[in-house]
């Protein structure tokens, strides 16, 4: 994908045949467009690449903005990963191309205003991570009732907003990644409104200690990931309240060094990451 290309508008040049309007009259649908890396890339002549379809546009490591993409006259666009060069997230893309997918890591977003959110009801897949995120908007999920994965690692959230203000109705999302956000505490309702998730990402937080009642709304948990907290207690008989639990990983955890760790009542658990204390002598660990 590295290349010396800076005009969008060049692939036409290259590609004749990909345009409409080309000698052979057909539209082309490409699966992927990759021009990731190159960095030289910041322009997008209007209409460029009028007319083609394409399901994965990615435009990481490159200077060209996601809401450049619009004028580029595609046809259609399911996936789009881009920086934002605004503290705004690129709605009016997400809503011109209806947009299944979106990432915008590493873009300086900070907030999402209401009126943006309500340019992405088409988002299934929504990635922000490391875009100074601090707290979400009121009803971020309920605005988005098709978002089944949502990365927001990396950031500093103030996690008690992301069922804050929601309508009732339940959440489809089924991936949830908060890594690296800095939380200490989580309270008891913070996962109420999304009960069929099936993945929670919370390595890199500094999490101390977690009760069952968290998880009791997360039936159809499989995978829980709490590497790399100072997690010493899980609480007693915490895993009974994840019955579908699966795979959980305590990795660079403090939990051995608790007398209870508190494993009891995982009925599906097969798949347990420990990192195992160093002993000067022979001893029995308690699971």
């Amino acid at each position: 994908t590295l290349s010396c290309l800076q005009d969008m508008g060049e692939l036409a040049g290259m590609f004749p045949d990909l345009v409409q309007g080309s000698s052979s009259g057909v539209s082309w649908t490409l699966k992927m467009l990759d021009l990731s890396l190159n960095w030289g890339l910041k322009m997008a002549s209007p209409g460029s690449l009028q007319g083609l379809r394409v399901e994965i546009l990615n435009l990481r490591g490159t200077q060209l903005g996601a809401v450049a993409v619009k004028a580029l006259g595609l046809e259609k666009l399911d996936v789009l990963y881009a920086q934002t060069a605004t503290a705004e997230l690129a709605a009016e893309t997400v809503a011109h191309f209806e947009l299944q997918g979106l990432t915008v890591e590493r873009s300086k977003i900070g907030y999402i205003s209401q009126e943006a959110l309500a340019s992405c009801c088409s988002l299934e897949i929504l990635g922000l991570s490391g875009t100074g995120l601090t707290e979400l908007p009121p009803g971020f999920l309920a605005a988005m009732p098709r978002l089944r994965r949502l990365d927001l690692s990396g950031n500093r959230l103030q996690i008690t907003t992301l069922c804050r203000n929601e309508t009732g109705d339940a959440s489809g999302l089924t991936t949830l990644n908060l890594s690296g956000n800095g939380l200490s505490t989580l309270p008891p309702a913070t996962f109420s409104c999304v009960p069929h998730l099936r993945e929670l990402l919370l390595p890199y937080n500094q999490l101390l200690s977690l009760e069952g009642h968290l998880f009791q709304d997360l039936q159809q948990l499989e995978t829980l990931n709490l590497d790399k907290n100072p997690l010493l207690n899980l609480g007693k008989s915490w895993l009974a309240a994840l019955p579908a639990l699966t795979t959980l990983s305590l990795l660079d955890t403090q939990i051995l060094r608790s007398p209870d760790p508190g494993f009891w009542g995982a009925k599906s658990l097969h798949t347990l990451s420990l990192r195992l204390p160093a002993l000067d002598a022979p001893a029995v660990l308690s699971l």
